[in-house]
């Protein structure tokens, strides 16, 4: 079953974010900073307190969304060399910055769904 076509539905609502991507990479001198940016759509809401008492206390009292997208998000991975790694996913929409902090898989029903965590301003 793919709920694609719901999650991508205007009526449902369907909204376009950019998802930033950051890769740093430790070297002698110092550490090097990549970014890319991709535009991705989906559907996203503010979080349920459900969602937010699985997250650790310290995490209960920021502000989050919930996104329903196709776009693979990813919360962060460590390369196997260990010289780099990627940051977790921002998340750009409504002028705000988001970082991804959870993610379910369910591409087996075409879609990923991911709780992102409010950025302050500077970080």
């Amino acid at each position: 079953m793919d709920i694609t076509s719901a999650i991508l539905d205007p009526e449902m609502g369907c909204t376009a974010f950019t998802v930033e991507r950051i890769t740093y990479t430790r070297t002698r001198s110092g550490t090097g900073v990549h970014s890319r940016t991709a535009r991705a759509r989906g559907c996203i809401h503010p979080g349920t307190p459900e969602m937010i008492k699985l997250l650790p206390e310290e995490e209960q009292h920021e502000t989050y969304i919930v996104i329903y997208t196709d776009y693979p998000l990813s919360t962060g991975t460590p390369e196997s060399s260990g010289a780099s790694f990627i940051a977790p996913d921002r998340i750009h929409w409504n002028n705000q910055t988001w970082r991804v902090v959870r993610i379910r898989d369910w591409q087996g029903f075409g879609y990923v769904q991911a709780l992102a965590v409010k950025m302050s301003e500077g970080t």
